[in-house]
């Protein structure tokens, strides 16, 4: 007869392993999608590059790198390749010698037959920086069809939403809360009880199939477990911004330093508005160093600019953190958004799209993340495997015993 600690053990142990194999037979399906997406997204923008050559490609002029031409006019000219209800909300700035900017336009869409309002469509369009050419024009965002957007965008909504919209995104949110659950329970059963820590870390050699399925998922799954565990948070982070944010600002601010979405210019008093270029020659003085990557543009009275300019020490790469809002009629600073300031929370958020992109720590951890993306399906096929594994295993003893008689 087993004692009681012994009984308890193993019915924790069974417990823990049939909690471990449910939420991994239901969201690892999830995570597996998320992974490979994800693998694709590591390098978004070179790919979206390569398969739009024909709207990302710039010359340079024939004697050399020269100047761009003013903001206004890039702004003004990539209007002729707009949609006729666009506005201009938002512009990205040329990465390299022959980059490109890119000017984002909103489009009211017409109401349905109905006359409910649909919402808005995004457009982007490409201008040559140093003659100010259109040089195209792309749907990118389209509420109403997904699979018209860019092929990025698409993988994207499958990364983040599964392509099914706000539930699709609240049930990616949820896999990647389960997944601390299942990274706990995972850790639970790979724990080496009888001190054999060598062993619980490796594959056994010359094992057989059976063997070597489950030491690939245990010794796999236990040296990814911290990774995972970041890119959950960070993934839920993601999805519910606004409830982890004010967990976090449970402990420390997570507002004092960021520009609010309701910050408003001061009313026009019969002036013109200063003029994009005019905004960011008012941050340059401001940070004379950095990288101008983007520039958020006041689309009525009430609207301000937003001069986003890197710092060069920054984490996060793609989108500046460093931002700065700017009175369009009278060229007042209106907010600074600078890490340099941030408080002990705002720092940890701004880590979380850094650290779940990998761009955080440059190329090499976005080729990280492109390989890791991988890990999902690796985990999810050995875990399935060793469950029709044992599922075999018990129905040939069945079988074995009934044959067997009384």
């Amino acid at each position: 007869m087993r004692d009681g600690g012994a009984w308890r053990v193993e019915i924790g142990r069974k417990l823990w392993l049939s909690l471990h194999r449910y939420v991994g037979l239901v969201a690892g399906a999830v995570f597996v999608i998320i992974g490979l997406s994800g693998s694709i997204l590591a390098f978004r923008a070179e790919i979206d590059e390569w398969l739009n050559q024909e709207l990302k490609t710039v010359s340079l002029p024939a004697e050399g790198r020269g100047s761009y031409r003013p903001l206004d006019e890039i702004i003004a000219r990539s209007k002729a390749a707009a949609p006729e209800n666009g506005t201009a909300v938002f512009m990205h700035f040329p990465k390299s010698a022959t980059g490109y900017f890119d000017v984002i336009y909103s489009a009211t869409a017409a109401p349905g037959e109905s006359g409910e309002r649909h919402a808005d469509r995004i457009y982007q369009v490409f201008v040559n920086p140093y003659d100010a050419a259109v040089i195209g024009q792309r749907l990118i965002v389209d509420p109403e069809n997904r699979f018209s957007e860019p092929f990025t965008n698409i993988i994207t909504h499958l990364h983040y939403t599964l392509l099914q919209g706000e539930i699709g995104e609240t049930v990616v949110g949820f896999v990647g809360l389960f997944l601390f659950v299942s990274v706990a329970s995972g850790v639970y059963l790979w724990w080496p009880r009888n001190g054999k820590w060598r062993q619980a870390f490796t594959i056994k050699r010359g094992a057989s199939g059976e063997r070597l399925v489950l030491d690939l998922h245990k010794a796999t799954g236990v040296y990814v477990a911290v990774v995972v565990l970041v890119m959950a948070f960070s993934g839920v982070y993601i999805i519910f911004m606004p409830q982890v944010s004010a967990l976090v600002g449970l402990f420390s601010s997570v507002s004092a330093h960021r520009i609010p979405d309701d910050m408003r210019s001061e009313p026009a008093a019969g002036r013109a508005p200063i003029g994009a270029e005019a905004a960011v020659a008012i941050v340059d003085r401001l940070f004379p160093t950095g990288q101008l990557m983007s520039l958020g543009l006041p689309h009525d009275p009430t609207g301000v600019y937003v001069v986003g300019k890197r710092a060069d020490d920054e984490v996060g790469r793609s989108e500046p953190a460093r931002r700065v809002a700017v009175d369009q009629f009278s060229g007042r600073i209106l907010k600074i958004q600078d890490p340099h300031d941030y408080t002990a929370g705002e720092r940890f958020l701004e880590w979380q799209y850094p650290l779940h992109t990998g761009e955080a720590f440059g190329d090499l951890g976005r080729a990280f993340i492109c390989v890791f993306g991988l890990v999902p399906a690796l985990l999810y096929t050995t875990g399935v495997a060793r469950w029709l594994q044992k599922r075999r295993m018990r129905r040939a003893n069945r079988i074995g015993a009934t044959a067997a008689g009384p």
